[in-house]
């Protein structure tokens, strides 16, 4: 079978991305799919909690120049055979009003094409409306993401301009936590979410998995 394309969606919001969060998608999609990077307007994603080991594989793809992202408005959903957002505080402030984006996801949701999302970067699923009078895309659909207890002793809790649980609750939507720092993901509809960065390697491990079994079905 060809091999699958895999879209991995940061923020460029100077509060950032989880370097971890994202190390961890990008290893693991990388074995399985073909990568592209997008951020909005192609601007260079701030990378956040990094470690030696995560600074190491940081300057070691970017030497490579695998960082280089494209932007979000030359992107087109079909593209891609699935969607990552990993932990990103700054998604709450841009990608979850990027109009392009939206339109990538809800594309996604109408093919059925995974969509993975961790954390913060869940409130990048806020950006998806269809219908008219236009709704959220996503209200349908079991979701978790950074609880408020996570959140309110992170040191960026003040300049959050969302809280992924009351925006969510706000749009009629349909979302649950497991205890702070706890392994936990949801999975519905085709659509994998984790709840913190701890669950980055569970939400990614089973959209690969949702993704090969559609291609094994031919769609």
């Amino acid at each position: 079978m060809a091999k699958q394309s895999c879209l991995i969606v940061l923020s460029a919001s100077p509060l950032g991305v989880s370097a971890p969060s994202f190390l961890q998608c990008y290893k693991l999609t990388q074995s399985a799919f073909n990568i592209e990077i997008a951020t909005p307007e192609a601007a260079a994603p701030v990378f956040i909690d990094k470690d030696d080991q995560s600074s190491r594989w940081l300057n070691d793809i970017g030497a490579k120049n695998l960082l280089e992202p494209r932007s979000l408005s030359e992107v087109q959903g079909g593209q891609y055979s699935c969607v990552v957002v990993p932990h990103s505080p700054g998604a709450s402030e841009d990608l979850a009003s990027c109009k392009v984006l939206g339109k990538i996801l809800t594309h996604c949701l109408a093919e059925r094409k995974p969509v993975c999302a961790i954390g913060l970067g869940v409130c990048a699923l806020l950006s998806a409306v269809k219908g008219e009078p236009p709704q959220w895309a996503f209200r349908d659909i079991a979701l978790t993401g950074s609880s408020l207890a996570e959140v309110t002793t992170a040191s960026y809790f003040s300049s959050l301009p969302l809280i992924p649980g009351d925006a969510i609750l706000d749009r009629a939507g349909i979302f649950s936590t497991g205890a702070p720092a706890s392994i936990h993901i949801v999975v519905n509809a085709g659509v994998v979410t984790g709840q913190n960065p701890q669950s980055t390697l569970s939400a990614v491990q089973n959209m690969i998995l949702l993704a090969n079994q559609r291609q094994s079905k031919g769609k």
